[in-house]
């Protein structure tokens, strides 16, 4: 029964992430630790039994044995623990927020030459409805111009926007940021270089992105509202695997 569990688990965990890798290259450090994982897990299931028997062999050997198999046993569910919850934070900043505020922020993503990548077309498309649905609301288009890219994503952003009819007095461009971090800090002090302060923020950004991107508007003295693009289930796990790895960065330089 423990080996057909365990046969379960790694193969969904691999399932999970080999999407991502096949459909669209991904091989961010979620895939890769997805990944991973389910191998380890099948290698332990081909030395099942050698494996158990060297570690009960080890646990009897001494008492020094038992306290460092003890030791690293509780680090183990330390680390799962605090992977769960953090996990179940992403999960719950994927709701969208009623709460409607006079600014939102776009995050950039990937620009193929001139035209929006996969991600940043939703995010497009939700500050389009945003926009629509809001017509006082005005959005900050972050994001620089990265390898590959022929304009920075902000004007991407700007670009297509305006084609689809939003107000281009709506629209204000920062397109110096290459990270989430500078995403907020550039756009805030865009801002004030404008002479508008702010104190609370729409994040428009995927899914599996908005809690990190929440603890560094935080960070940063903003209260912050989810709008976030839905990701495919094939492409959700990995990539909030890894905004669980940046969370904790996040977190441990607040402290």
């Amino acid at each position: 029964m423990i080996k057909l569990i365990l046969a379960v688990i790694s193969v969904t965990i691999v399932f999970l992430n080999i999407g991502p890798l096949i459909t669209t290259g991904e091989k961010s450090i979620g895939v890769l630790i997805g990944l991973a994982t389910g191998a380890v897990i099948a290698v332990y299931l081909i030395f099942f039994d050698r494996v158990n028997s060297f570690f009960a062999d080890f646990w009897d050997q001494s008492n020094l044995n038992k306290a460092i198999l003890s030791f690293l046993s509780s680090l183990i569910c330390l680390f799962l623990v605090l992977f769960s919850v953090t996990f179940v934070k992403v999960i719950v900043h994927c709701r969208q927020s009623k709460a409607k505020t006079e600014y939102i922020i776009v995050l950039g993503c990937q620009v193929s030459g001139e035209r929006p990548g996969i991600f940043l077309k939703k995010r497009i498309a939700k500050a389009y409805d945003y926009l629509k649905e809001n017509p006082s609301s005005k959005a900050i288009l972050s994001g620089g111009q990265g390898s590959g890219e022929n304009i920075s994503e902000g004007r991407c952003m700007f670009d297509t926007l305006t084609r689809k009819g939003i107000d281009e007095n709506r629209l204000i461009i920062e397109d110096s940021s290459t990270s989430t971090d500078e995403n907020f800090r550039n756009s805030l002090e865009t801002l004030k270089s404008e002479g508008m302060e702010i104190t609370e923020i729409t994040i428009v950004t995927n899914d599996f992105h908005q809690y990190r991107s929440s603890l560094i508007a935080k960070k940063l003295g903003l209260k912050a509202y989810s709008c976030p693009c839905a990701t495919p289930f094939m492409g959700f796990v990995p990539f909030a695997v890894r905004e669980v790895l940046a969370a904790w960065a996040i977190k441990l330089k607040m402290i």
